[in-house]
């Protein structure tokens, strides 16, 4: 029984329905319960999906609630951090930019420490490797680590493969999910690609300065959310594992295992 006091509107009255329900609700069932049409339905659940709640679709089932909203809340994520510096010397969080990549490159010119982290939940102009699109999929992790190495035996493809073997510690410590690094920037389970890196580097004259490194990773996407035309292509942790996992935990060890594999390399 829905309490009306505390329900405004139809998407609130459709959120209430399914975090009570414990099983698959039909949009046949909440469209009579609530007097609107079944394309209503289908309107709200979408944007409660857009505020962030992992909401399954399926036809002739309906809907259910896989998890609610995971925000990466500053405060929590600082308080869980296990890194040394990577997070501690600076965090810049994002509702929404371009790409985290061009504001850690931006950070550099204002004089970042090394370690500076840029997090957001959407990018609208995310890339991958030649300029290629970065799909901006809900429930996902974005963000970028700034470096200033001091070692001239860096490259481009060092930085690439110090992002996937963190990304494929972390997504097994977390979610127990086995994944590859797949050359030249992508992260498997499987032949779907749940991971990719993107490096950017600044030089003065032969002498790298700092470099960016940016990951992007599929997290509690549902299946029916990627784009058609990837289907089959990508994948997610929630689709793989059968269900959500924390996004600050996830982000907490992608940070750890950064660093520790980076401080690694820097003594050789």
């Amino acid at each position: 029984m829905l309490n009306n006091n505390k329900i405004s509107t139809p998407r609130d009255a459709i959120w209430a329905i399914l975090e009570a329900a414990e099983t698959w609700v039909s949009g046949e069932a909440i469209s009579l319960q609530l007097g609107i049409s079944r394309a209503a339905v289908g309107k709200h659940v979408t944007a409660l999906r857009n505020d962030g709640h992992a909401i399954e679709a399926f036809t002739r089932k309906g809907y259910r609630l896989l998890a609610k909203r995971d925000a990466l809340d500053g405060e929590l994520l600082a308080a869980s951090l296990r890194t040394r510096v990577f997070g501690k010397v600076g965090w810049t969080f994002l509702e929404t930019t371009t790409s985290t990549n061009l504001q850690a490159v931006h950070l550099v010119e204002e004089g970042a420490l090394e370690g500076h982290v840029v997090v957001a939940e959407r990018q609208t102009k995310g890339r991958g490797r030649k300029g290629h699109d970065w799909f901006p999929l809900p429930r996902s992790i974005q963000f970028s680590v700034l470096l200033y190495p001091q070692s001239s035996c860096w490259d481009m493809e060092g930085f690439t493969r110090l992002g996937a073997h963190a990304v494929a510690g972390a997504v097994k410590e977390v979610a127990g999910l086995d994944a590859v690094f797949k050359m030249p920037n992508d992260v498997l389970i499987g032949e779907k690609k749940i991971a990719g890196i993107l490096v950017e580097t600044g030089y003065r004259g032969n002498q790298l300065e700092w470099a960016v490194i940016g990951i992007g990773c599929n997290v509690n996407v549902l299946p029916d959310e990627f784009p058609e035309d990837a289907r089959g292509k990508i994948t997610s942790i929630i689709a793989e594992a059968g269900c959500p996992v924390s996004r600050i935990s996830l982000l907490v060890a992608f940070l750890e295992k950064i660093e520790t594999a980076y401080a690694n390399m820097c003594k050789g």
